[in-house]
């Protein structure tokens, strides 16, 4: 079952789609709909700590794009296995075993500018003359299937079969090519942002030894072997270079996101004062706060910090949080709590404005986001915080009544949030008329 959620995958991060080209209206709609989904399965990750990392990344090498085709925006997927992949509208999706797996912010970098060749060179809405039998929506239905199936394998191994099942029309030759451009396109963005064009090698060199060699000849597949890449990037493969972002980014996933038992395990393979920071952010994670405290003072950091004034206020200790907090913040968690001292000091506004940024992102965002429009007088936006809270809690009468109550005054909301309270609408009525 592994190896067919790895292969399918690789598949979706390549261009099997309709037979004409999407407009750029459709590209947002068929990537909005997609990364919906993953948020209402909690599989994207929006710690700041994780995901901003990433996306500075792909801004470096954006920068050195000529008339770049998309804003890339990129996604940290809470999914073990080494991978990454591209949608339509420029949305990037980056694994959180991609970011466990590489050496260095250049292996990053490297996989990153991969991806970011799909979407720059149009291979995903400019192929669809190629492909005559397979949709959107079906090829979505795979790489959501394979996604979700690490939550239920079983329903997740029924998605990617009724998806895939019947198409004759996958064009393998198209893709393997289009492997060969986003690696070659790779290379050159990261040399010309500086970044060292032999990550990609090394990253290749050492997934090939992680991966295993496959029975299949490489025509079956869509992405071309890996030792065949090595070979066309020309590029001795060099050695890791971690350096300090390298280690904040590597300590914010251990601590954050893995398992007490694996966390504990990796931080020990890790250099001071990084070791203890992934510890402290366990231990807070855990609750354990007088020993995430131990380990997180001494640590001349601003996610240190920040998770400092965090600990402080698990504690009680809000006045001496407060300081931390205020300078250091920029998680939804360490933002929240930061909206709880202002909303105790009567800060009702620099409360909301804390929190504003994660709406849509943390429930519970959403839910004191609600309670606060309401203090200041702002009805609308309560019941737009409401229906997401809701929303994403699954109470659906309670939602439905937010998102027409605040749909009644639509032509005051922002076009977006009306997109998204009609979207979720229809999901509700969606999922009722299933249950009758």
């Amino acid at each position: 079952m592994k190896k067919i959620l790895i292969v399918c995958l690789l598949l979706l991060a390549l261009p099997l789609l309709p037979a004409r080209g999407m407009t750029y209206t459709e590209e947002i709609k068929t990537a909005n709909d997609f990364i919906a989904l993953l948020e209402e399965n909690g599989l994207i990750i929006h710690d700041q700590e994780i995901d901003w990392p990433v996306q500075m990344i792909a801004d470096r090498m954006a920068d050195h794009i000529k008339d770049p085709v998309y804003s890339f925006k990129i996604h940290v997927i809470r999914d073990r296995s080494v991978n990454a992949f591209t949608i339509p509208d420029g949305h990037i999706f980056v694994n959180l075993g991609t970011l466990l797996f590489a050496k260095d912010m250049d292996e990053l970098s490297a996989v990153i500018g991969h991806e970011m060749g799909h979407s720059q060179l149009r291979h995903i809405p400019e192929s669809l003359d190629a492909q005559k039998k397979i949709s959107t929506a079906s090829i979505l239905g795979v790489l959501a299937g394979a996604i979700l199936s690490s939550k239920n394998p079983e329903a997740g191994s029924a998605m990617i079969f009724s998806s895939i099942g019947g198409s004759e029309n996958i064009r393998l030759a198209y893709s393997r090519q289009y492997e060969y451009d986003a690696d070659n396109f790779s290379k050159s963005i990261l040399t010309s942002s500086g970044i060292d064009p032999a990550s990609m090698v090394r990253f290749l060199v050492r997934l090939r030894s992680f991966s295993g060699s496959s029975a299949a000849p490489e025509y079956l597949l869509t992405h071309p072997y890996t030792e065949n890449r090595i070979v066309n990037m020309r590029e001795d493969q060099g050695n890791p270079k971690p350096d300090r972002n390298y280690w904040l980014l590597f300590a914010s996933v251990v601590g954050l996101t893995l398992p007490e038992g694996e966390a504990i395990t990796r931080s020990a393979q890790m250099p001071e004062p990084y070791r203890s920071l992934a510890l402290g952010l366990l231990q807070n994670r855990l609750g354990n706060n007088k020993e995430a405290l131990a380990l997180l003072s001494g640590i001349q950091e601003p996610i240190a910090y920040a998770y400092r004034g965090l600990t402080l206020y698990s504690l009680g200790e809000k006045a001496e949080a407060y300081p931390f907090l205020k300078d250091y913040a920029k998680s939804g968690r360490t933002k929240i709590a930061l909206a709880d001292i202002l909303q105790e000091r009567g800060d009702f506004q620099g409360a909301i404005e804390a929190l504003t940024p994660f709406q849509s992102q943390n429930r519970r965002v959403d839910y004191t986001l609600g309670t606060l429009y309401e203090k200041t007088s702002k009805p609308l936006l309560a019941h737009v915080s409401y229906a997401r809270y809701f929303y994403e809690t699954k109470k659906y009468p309670s939602s439905l009544y937010h998102i027409d109550k605040a749909l009644e005054s639509e032509k005051d909301l922002p076009v977006d949030m009306v997109t998204e309270l009609k979207s979720m609408r229809k999901s509700i009525q969606k999922n009722q008329q299933e249950k009758q």
